[in-house]
């Protein structure tokens, strides 16, 4: 899970620097960052997902898809914004320009947000399901 977190950062971090050029290759390297963070979120989804459906604990399980919730949206509008920004490179005032990069910006640390919320809340549940299943077992000292 924290592989996931890593590499997702890495990609947004990519994205920013990306961004920082105007040729028309960075707007194609800028979508296929934001295409490989989207199908990085689908991943942590679909394994958040399984944690989820075996955790016993309800509060956990709620915990986890309320974290989970906002990931699909967020990465559907970086997907929509980065599509939007590379198809209107230099065809607007450089104010609509800085507009959409803050767009983009927000939108890549919400979704590492939801992200890492997603990635805490499958950690807790990956502890209760392990306790749960008696393969890990608390004793005091």
């Amino acid at each position: 899970k924290q592989w996931y977190q890593r590499r997702v950062r890495e990609e947004i971090l990519e994205l920013g620097s990306t961004e920082e050029k105007s040729e028309f290759s960075s707007m194609t390297d800028m979508i296929s960052t934001c295409k490989e963070i989207i199908a990085l979120t689908k991943q942590i989804q679909k394994h958040a997902d399984l944690i989820s459906k075996n955790c016993p604990d309800k509060r956990l399980v709620l915990s986890l898809a309320n974290s989970m919730e906002p990931m699909g949206m967020l990465s559907q509008q970086l997907n929509i914004i980065a599509s939007v920004k590379a198809a209107a490179c230099g065809k607007y005032d450089e104010s609509a320009e800085v507009e959409a990069d803050e767009m983009l910006t927000i939108n890549a640390q919400n979704l590492m947000k939801s992200v890492r919320d997603t990635v805490r809340a499958s950690e807790s549940c990956s502890v209760k399901i392990d306790s749960a299943s008696n393969k890990l077992k608390f004793k005091r000292k």
